[in-house]
């Protein structure tokens, strides 16, 4: 067969042209894969979950600032949520905190639930990690003094209560 110039045309035949890849190659290829991905995967767990936690931190320091604030505002101690919601909304998954007291709320990412407890202008802020209680956070503030504190638990150990005398 020819074609318009002339030229013979000469089909390849399967065997002398490789199509794809072999199943050895394939095995050895998804072998590399894995390995890596078994090495990469506890890292970004690692990482999610500090994450997690730097955000609940984040959200201690706004509610030790609303605490100074409210009694900046007021003049008087605040004695929940509801309350500290009319300087700044503390968000929870289902919106602002707006419970009259200061028993648990979770917090808008759903993984970590937070308390408020006072005592002679001391307010210690906990949170706790519903799924890593190990990466719990402790903040306190002063009112009294002015010190305030967070300390953020790490894998090996919880975290300790910070010292706001």
């Amino acid at each position: 067969m020819k074609n318009s110039k002339g030229q013979k045309i000469v089909f390849p035949s399967p065997k002398d042209k490789t199509l794809g890849f072999t199943i050895s190659e394939v095995l050895v290829t998804l072998s590399i894969t894995s390995i890596l991905a078994s090495m990469a995967f506890p890292n970004y767990l690692s990482q999610v979950n500090r994450s997690r936690q730097n955000e609940a931190s984040s959200a201690i320091s706004q509610i030790q600032t609303t605490i100074a604030a409210y009694t900046d505002e007021f003049g008087i101690l605040p004695t929940s949520w509801s309350e500290l919601n009319d300087i700044s909304a503390i968000m929870t998954q289902s919106g602002p905190a707006i419970a009259d007291n200061f028993l648990p709320i979770t917090l808008a990412g759903g993984f970590y639930d937070v308390t408020i407890n006072n005592t002679n202008n001391l307010f210690v802020i906990t949170a706790t990690s519903t799924q890593t209680p190990e990466l719990n956070i402790i903040g306190c503030i002063n009112l009294s003094n002015g010190a305030s504190a967070i300390n953020q638990g790490i894998k090996s150990a919880a975290a300790t209560a910070p010292s706001c005398g």
